[in-house]
């Protein structure tokens, strides 16, 4: 993890990251010293590898995980930004994807989401309209029509894996998803992984495939040439060393693949060289760093473990350390919703399908470097690519790198470039040496990207920009230049122009708030007449943690079905809750959702339940936010997350109608109804979680339960939305001597945190009615807090989670706050604020006569920032107790 001490006495000081004489300040500010570092390159055009198998492959890209769910509402409610992200993965102004490797899903959580299966059951036809992936592969082959295909499994129905013959019903599995996507979509699958996603590889299984597929004959078309590819294991390369004891596996297989390393063994580079197969960095991630606010810590925004620079680092790496030739990212665009596992990684951001807001991230400019300079089939120049760096931090990062350079080279023209990282705190001058290449001689332009030049600048000033032109000085036949590469920073130097050099990120402003009252009774009147068809029958903008909720027909008009049962559910790959979907805006913090819900008649009605939730924040853990849960036999509980706050029993229930579930929260009041009675109040006091805002959800045990008209509504009175900001964010001064965590868990917002101990404060200022702090804290602390220069409060913070609320103030006049926190007594860590009553963006309404109809939900006007009161200050912690409350 990126851990930074920094001491912000003077918020306006600059950090000073300097290495002895020669150093650059951590905003890329030159020094008045000379530059010490030195070192060279030498390209030289007769090294380059010519061998076809063992040529830059390009970027590639993992679509699993749930981590494409959401392109389908960007496509279907707006087209033209769905549109613009394709093109931004997939054209030639963009990062250029090469290769798409889709998940053959389970309906399982195989991480961030469940990928749903394509065929349930053995007799069922297959349905690749399930999900996100195959319907993505076909609009992505559009841009570019020479994208590779690859799909790989994480789990296998459970008629597949309890099979008498596995191998048999495994390869119906295969073949008809082949088959399907082919009839469905036109696709025609250039590989598939054979061995199961980073387990233990079953060696018969791969030559069992292999030699069927090129057996085939009646397919739709050649399934003879599709190539296999094996390994796909995390950090090692055992699977090469089984091909060389077995001759049928060494024929098998086409390409190796590894997880998160950058490094391979003598055997698998022997693979390479001798036996003509190609190494693939087959599984890898892109930043997980939050530039827009890291960067007033380390000075770039770009550095640490798992940062933008570690991750060039890891591409850059690949060939001279482990001569594969293709790295593809897991996942390129996040279109899920924050909070889900592995959350906060991502180039390009997309997760408010509303409103057509995406958010190009510093990993989508880092990948600019390569792919706007080096295509597909060059060849890597030898003498041209090194990294020193080293694998440490969390196992898959490279550190302590100085010097790390990938050369490839177009053997048909004769362009090369070059592309460079310096993670170190002084500049590094590169003399470039160049021979045996037919544009040795010609100009080269160079282009780079780091963090602001100040602390006052925006954090993606520097991206991607031309700094300058340089002609080679002659030397017989070799042609030499000198280039300097600034700390932090990412620069490629070439012969090539790109076609489009300015891209313009969008405003934080443009990301819209899903207005309240929001519905969904799931019949979808005004979209075309195939809008659920196309789409698996997924309901809009929901994405699935555990089970699988499809809408289905019936007499009575549409309903929603959670698909899964026991009996069917997949084996896990990793950890799947009971079934549930969320859906909606992480924003929406005081509101009531409410849904109608009907059993399946079960055997076991005390074990067969239905819920329906609100401020769910985290999809990571097994359940989140508040939630009602009532089951078939009558009985019901109120629960925060997995805890129980209250619990009781409904008389002359009967399970075989459909009831109406409702939970409302306001502020730290949570009321939970059945059929309109309220069933529960339950108040968050001192000493409890308060959690933060967050989406509506669905859920479900293994049963085939159903859900009909679904709303979720403001509460009169009070503050419905929230703005969420980073302790990262320029809204929080810190003073005295903090820790920072530019790089830590997933599961806090941002993958950031601070620490802070006795006599440590800071300052937050925002507009608005109230505001709340969310951090993990793991003791008990005291905290003195000060509003707009107000009389101190104490606070006793006990122990609060993830993204929970540690302490608030509610009711202050509508404007302009400031607040400090000085810490008492004790070690407190901060990881974000929301701040209530303040501006809400929503989407501008279109004349009516513009109105589209494909939209159910209402546009009614609503109050923002009533507030309460008076203005208290509370205290929350996560402790759950088991209580009940009658």
């Amino acid at each position: 993890m990126t851990i930074l001490k920094r001491c912000t006495a003077a918020v306006s000081a600059l950090v000073m990251l300097l290495s002895g004489a020669g150093a650059y300040n951590c905003y890329g500010e030159e020094n008045s010293v000379d530059i010490i570092d030195k070192k060279e390159i030498i390209i030289d055009g007769t090294t380059a590898q010519l061998k076809e198998n063992m040529r830059y492959r390009g970027a590639g890209m993992v679509s699993g995980n749930n981590s494409s769910r959401l392109l389908l509402d960007y496509k279907a409610e707006h087209p033209e930004a769905y549109e613009q992200i394709l093109e931004y993965m997939f054209g030639k102004e963009g990062i250029g994807i090469t290769h798409l490797k889709v998940e053959m899903g389970a309906d399982i959580n195989s991480s961030s989401g469940t990928e749903p299966s394509v065929m349930r059951t053995e007799d069922e036809k297959a349905d690749v309209t399930r999900g996100a992936a195959y319907q993505l592969a076909a609009d992505a082959k559009k841009i570019n029509p020479d994208l590779t295909l690859d799909m790989l499994w994480w789990s296998e129905p459970k008629w597949v894996s309890d099979a008498a013959d596995v191998y048999a019903a495994r390869y119906k599995w295969y073949k008809n998803t082949l088959d399907a996507a082919y009839e469905t979509y036109g696709l025609e699958f250039d590989y598939v992984s054979a061995v199961q996603n980073e387990r233990g590889a079953d060696l018969e299984w791969v030559k069992y495939l292999s030699s069927h597929l090129k057996s085939e004959k009646d397919t739709p078309y050649d399934y003879s040439k599709i190539k296999i590819v094996g390994g796909e294991e995390v950090c090692t390369w055992g699977f090469a060393d089984r091909m060389y004891e077995d001759s049928e596996l060494m024929d098998a297989v086409d390409v190796v693949g590894s997880h998160y390393t950058s490094e391979s063994t003598e055997n698998a580079q022997k693979l390479a060289y001798g036996e003509n197969k190609e190494l693939w960095f087959s599984e890898a991630s892109p930043p997980m760093a939050y530039a827009q606010g890291t960067y007033r810590y380390d000075g770039s925004g770009l550095a640490g473990i798992n940062g933008t620079l570690d991750i060039a680092n890891r591409i850059i790496g690949m060939y001279p350390n482990g001569k594969m030739t293709l790295y593809e990212y897991q996942p390129v665009v996040s279109a899920y919703y924050d909070g889900a596992c592995y959350c906060q990684k991502q180039l390009i951001s997309a997760c408010d399908p509303w409103s057509g807001y995406y958010m190009l991230d510093s990993g989508f400019y880092m990948s600019l470097h390569f792919s706007q300079f080096i295509q597909k089939g060059w060849a890597f120049v030898d003498s041209g690519c090194y990294s020193d760096g080293q694998k440490g931090g969390d196992g898959h990062a490279i550190v302590d790198a100085v010097y790390s350079y990938m050369t490839a080279t177009d053997t048909e023209t004769g362009d090369y470039s070059t592309v460079i990282t310096n993670t170190t705190a002084q500049p590094i001058e590169y003399t470039f040496k160049v021979s045996g290449l037919d544009k040795a001689s010609s100009n080269v332009s160079v282009w780079e990207t780091r963090g602001p030049d100040s602390i006052d600048g925006s954090y993606d000033e520097n991206y991607f920009k031309k700094t300058e032109d340089i002609s080679p000085t002659a030397n017989g036949s070799e042609y030499s230049y000198t280039v300097t590469v600034k700390p932090n920073s990412i620069v490629t130097v070439s012969t090539v122009s790109p076609e489009r050099t300015e891209y313009k990120n969008a405003d934080e402003s443009e990301r819209t708030v899903l207005k309240l009252p929001y519905s969904d009774d799931f019949e979808y009147a005004g979209y075309a007449e195939d809008y659920l068809s196309s789409r698996g029958n997924a309901p809009r903008y929901t994405t699935d943690e555990g089970g699988a909720f499809e809408v289905e027909k019936t007499d009575k008009g549409n309903v929603l079905v959670q698909q899964i049962t026991a009996d069917m559910k997949a084996n896990e790959w990793g950890y799947t809750p009971d079934p549930v979907t969320t859906f909606g805006d992480d924003r929406w913090y005081n509101y009531s959702v409410s849904v109608d819900a009907a059993f399946e008649q079960s055997q076991d009605k005390a074990a067969n339940y239905a819920g329906v939730g609100l401020r769910y924040t985290l999809g990571c853990n097994s359940y989140s936010g508040y939630w009602i849960k009532l089951y078939e036999n009558g009985s019901w509980e109120l629960k925060a997350n997995d805890g129980t706050l209250a619990s009781g029993d409904i008389e002359n229930f009967d399970g075989t109608i459909s009831h109406k579930l409702k939970l409302e929260a306001v502020n730290n009041v949570i009321r939970g109804y059945v059929d309109g009675n309220m069933v529960a109040e339950y108040t968050v006091g001192e000493g409890e979680s308060l959690i933060s805002a967050g989406r509506a959800s669905l859920f479900s045990s293994y049963n085939k339960n159903s859900f009909d008209n679904f709303s979720a509504e403001p509460i009169e009175g009070s503050d419905t939305y929230i703005t969420r900001y980073d302790e990262t964010d320029p809204c929080f001064t810190f003073e005295s001597n903090w820790e920072h965590n530019l790089m830590s868990s997933f599961k806090n917002y941002k993958r950031t945190s601070s620490k802070g101990s006795e006599g440590d404060s800071f300052t937050v200022s925002f507009e608005g009615t109230g505001f709340a702090l969310t951090g993990e804290s793991t003791e008990n602390c005291i905290l003195a807090l000060s509003v707009d220069g107000g009389e101190e409060q104490l606070i006793t913070v006990s122990r609060t989670g993830q993204r929970e609320i540690s302490c608030r103030s509610e009711g202050l006049s509508e404007g302009a706050h400031t607040a400090k926190v000085t810490i008492k007594s004790g070690k407190y860590t901060v990881d974000g604020m929301q701040v209530t009553g303040g501006k809400i963006p929503f989407e501008k309404e279109k004349p009516a006569a513009e109105k589209s109809e494909k939209t159910n939900r209402s546009v009614l006007p609503i109050a923002i920032g009533a507030g309460v009161a008076a203005a208290a200050a509370v205290c929350t912690a996560v402790i759950y107790k088991k209580r009940r409350k009658k």
